[in-house]
């Protein structure tokens, strides 16, 4: 796999688009001066805490005698479940909970930006000998910053797209990430059944 396809599997994974309904809701009662501060302090927190878990993420599966594909078809699983739910709800619907302005940590840095998906995504990407690490950071780096951008500009973004688009968008991502979850699975079951 290569930079860009890394870069396309941890965008759609992270879905910026499907994420800002949910986050421009979450803080709508802050000034922009604000709304700049939590975007950029929830970014940074969600980069440290995927960058923790791709580096120590192999020593994990080490440590607990977890087979990679073990981890591919369970990556798999997850990645479908959230894609079904990128598909048939919206990202707000995903999370139910009152939660005060401007949050820290939970729920924009955890569990929306650096969610099970995405951590789920990078110990696979870290444990596949195809996909140098340098490769896998740059693709995350570069994530974040369109991310980022999206998301400061998340509320000019509502006013001119609309919900109905960004819903559209994020269905479509959706049915993506779920061509690459049952494909991640199958990849996990072949490498089982070869007794990797």
């Amino acid at each position: 796999m290569q930079l860009i396809e890394t870069i396309i599997l941890l965008f759609i994974v992270i879905d910026p688009f499907g994420n800002l309904p949910f986050i421009i809701t979450i803080l709508e009662q802050l000034d922009k001066r604000q709304y700049d501060r939590a975007i950029f302090r929830e970014m940074a927190i969600a980069f440290v805490v995927l960058c923790l878990f791709l580096f120590a993420g192999d020593t994990i599966l080490t440590f607990l005698s977890i087979r990679e594909s073990s981890v591919r078809i369970a990556g798999g699983i997850i990645l479908l479940i959230i894609a079904l739910q990128m598909i048939f709800r919206s990202a707000s619907e995903m999370f139910q909970h009152e939660y005060s302005h401007d949050p820290l940590v939970v729920p924009i840095a955890m569990p929306s930006i650096a969610g099970p998906s995405a951590i789920t995504t990078l110990i696979i990407l870290k444990t596949d000998a195809t996909v140098p690490a340098g490769y896998v950071l740059a693709a995350l780096a570069i994530v974040f910053v369109l991310t980022l951008a999206i998301l400061y500009l998340g509320r000019l973004l509502m006013d001119r797209l609309g919900h109905r688009v960004l819903r559209a968008l994020e269905k479509f991502m959706g049915m993506l990430l779920s061509l690459i979850a049952v494909d991640m699975i199958m990849v996990g079951v072949k490498s089982m059944l070869s007794g990797v």
